[in-house]
């Protein structure tokens, strides 16, 4: 059944439906792809209108959003310049933790959530390229598995081939029975939805989509078949070109039937693509099918490239790249970090502050931040840790996350390894070092300060620790904002139910995507300019103005964020927090800026699933943040599990 694309004439048309749907497609525009890696494609005001008619039809029955994406075939032939492997690797699990954070960022705005099908396309074109079945169905079932430990299986979904022709539907299927029928899958799919009228020359010709993901073919099976047909005396250039366009022709009349089956079996879906979209429509109505939304699988800074294609790089800094093994091999900087079986995972740069021991295994966290494990669990204490590498690892890419060490809940090594960093702050008037954050009641004073040592179990806003630690000039009086540098938290009990999160919003990522994503309302350098003015009666009563929004970092010299949220007296049993922002002249004048714009654009983006690491507590788990790099907050939970956490601020 081919999609209409038009609204349900009984049902009439809701305003207030429509806003919710142009919201939702607001966040899925934020993950397009784009050919330089940094800005957005464009879509035609005819496409648009399709994708919000699909969106909006699901709103208006308040269902799940439904979306498909065709990818995750198997790994690239080419395992000496290409990949790291026949399976999925850290590469593949970026990608997954990112279409995830689509769906979660969907829900955020929409509590029916989101639902993205991937559909492998891999036995479509595996025996073109030389990868046997069995590599398809191990890579696919290893995919599944990684999406289930991660906790993504809510979200994403998975559908193979035959699932498209309705033979050994659900979980029927195992690896032999799999690898027997996959010629038959193969010729039932052109059997049912191939086009005998197909010429793959013509449509490279007219349609420039097909013109376009013909470039692409070509592009990749030039690497991917290096190795697999090698040159040589009995291949000479010009013979192994015409073999891969004739792969590449042959790959195109497949993807024609496969886009006919994706069409006919997700006609209700929001069709997402990993290729660009070409400038002009389809002009030939017998290859038109739904329309595609492109975006990119990966967070990097390298533009285009899937997991499938590449390795993942890890800079000092946390940025993503996805490049060829070839390059990282031949760039002395980055190093191979393999996983814990002992296969290849991803590539790390070197640093002077890097952690190197053979005993744990780091790994990159999505969006941010570092998780670091023994590679046996509990086989390291607390006091093997070298704290002063996790500072400066901290200073580049916050959080640090350790987990799986010994003794961490000893609050005298906890004291000791935190000095061990810095010098330790304390909490004037109801703490010594530590401050313990634990769900023990939830009285307030008519202040709205909490006069037991607990905390409410309600939601808190995005701020920096620069609010409540403040300086007083003892000639003028003005009093200033001394945020510390560092945050050291440890896990006494596990979150509740995976509720009270807490939140770090990285100021590098927001600024990214502040100019990616919102350039045009307001830029970094505007920002820049402005400043905040903030006051509340709780915590002793704290009044400041004239703070800089934006400061730069002590070490690294970027950007940060210093704001905090406005909190009303009605999202909080605290006292409320009353913020505003002086916008500068040129932001007023030249971009019409307000106070409420501005905030309201830093609260997307605090909240961005880009941006902002979730961290679910792990008894025992060590966290250090730079208080400079990042913005926290945290979630709600459920009041009455005994919630607690120790927290250190640290110079």
């Amino acid at each position: 059944m081919a999609n209409t694309y038009a609204f349900n004439s009984t049902a009439g048309f809701d305003e207030a439906l429509a806003i919710k749907a142009s919201a939702v497609l607001k966040v899925i525009y934020k993950y397009r792809l784009n050919r330089s890696g940094l800005g957005s494609e464009t879509s035609d005001s005819h496409d648009m209108f399709k994708f919000f008619v699909l969106v909006y039809d699901q709103v208006r029955a308040n269902q799940t959003i439904k979306m498909c994406l065709p990818a995750f075939p198997f790994k690239s032939p080419n395992d000496k310049c290409k990949v790291l492997g026949r399976l999925p690797d850290m590469a593949e699990q970026f990608a997954l933790a990112h279409l995830n954070g689509l769906c979660a960022a969907i829900e955020d705005i929409y509590p029916p959530g989101a639902e993205l099908t991937i559909i492998s396309d891999g036995l479509v074109y595996n025996d073109l390229l030389g990868v046997p079945d069995k590599h398809v169905w191990a890579y696919g079932q290893a995919l599944r598995d990684l999406a289930v430990e991660k906790g993504f299986g809510n979200n994403i979904k998975f559908s193979r081939l035959q699932d498209l022709l309705h033979v050994f539907p659900g979980n029927d299927l195992d690896e032999i029975t799999y690898v027997a029928n996959a010629t038959e899958f193969r010729r039932a799919l052109l059997n049912t939805f191939g086009r005998p009228d197909f010429d793959a020359s013509v449509e490279i010709c007219c349609n420039e989509d097909t013109c376009m993901t013909y470039r692409g073919y070509i592009k990749f099976l030039e690497t991917d078949l290096r190795h697999v047909y090698p040159l040589g005396s009995d291949r000479s250039k010009s013979k192994f070109k015409r073999g891969t366009e004739h792969i590449a022709k042959s790959m195109l009349m497949r993807g024609d039937a496969f886009a006919r089956a994706v069409r006919e079996r997700f006609p209700n879906h929001l069709r997402l693509s990993i290729h660009p979209k070409g400038s002009v429509s389809n002009p030939n109505p017998k290859t038109q099918t739904n329309t595609k939304l492109p975006i990119s699988l990966l967070p990097n800074t390298t533009p285009g490239t899937t997991p499938w294609h590449c390795c993942l790089g890890l800079k000092a800094d946390g940025t993503i790249l996805s490049l060829p093994r070839s390059q990282f091999d031949s760039d002395p900087s980055f190093e191979l970090i393999l996983s814990h079986s002992g296969h290849g995972s991803y590539y790390r740069e070197k640093s002077p502050f890097s952690w190197d021991s053979p005993q744990v295994f780091i790994q990159p966290l999505y969006p941010c931040g570092l998780l670091i494990q023994p590679l046996v669990p509990n086989s390291l204490p607390i006091t093997s840790i070298p704290i002063l590498s996790i500072r400066a690892l901290a200073e580049h890419n916050s959080p640090i996350c350790l987990r799986g060490f010994k003794q961490t809940t000893n609050r005298d090594l906890f004291i000791q390894k935190a000095k061990e960093m810095g010098t330790t702050l304390g909490w004037p008037g109801r703490y010594e070092v530590i401050m313990s954050v634990k769900d023990v009641g939830t009285e307030f004073d008519e202040k709205g300060n909490p006069v037991v040592s607990s905390l409410s179990a309600e939601k808190m806003a995005f701020h920096y620790d620069g609010v409540f630690k403040t300086t007083q000039d003892p000639e003028t009086g003005k009093i200033s904002s001394l945020p510390p540098r560092f945050q050291m938290f440890v896990a006494v009990t596990p979150s509740p139910s995976n509720t009270g999160l807490t939140l770090f919003a990285a100021s590098r990522l927001l600024f990214r995507y502040l100019e990616q994503n919102y350039k045009h309302v307001v830029s970094l350098d505007v920002l820049k300019e402005c400043t905040m003015s903030l006051n509340t009666t709780a915590f002793g009563g704290v009044s400041l103005s004239g703070l800089p929004l934006v400061v730069e970092h002590p070490t690294t010299k970027l950007p940060c964020l210093r704001y905090h949220e406005h909190w009303p007296k009605s999202k909080t049993k605290f006292g409320p927090m009353n913020c505003r922002l002086k916008i500068s002249e040129r932001g007023q004048g030249g971009m019409g800026l307000t106070d409420e714009v501005v905030r309201g654009v830093l609260g997307d983006l605090l909240y961005d699933r880009r941006v902002c690491y979730r961290h679910a507590w792990s008894k025992g788990d060590v966290v250090v943040s730079d208080d400079f790099a990042m913005m926290h907050t945290r979630t709600e939970f459920v009041s009455g599990g005994g919630r607690e956490l120790w927290r250190i601020h640290i110079d």
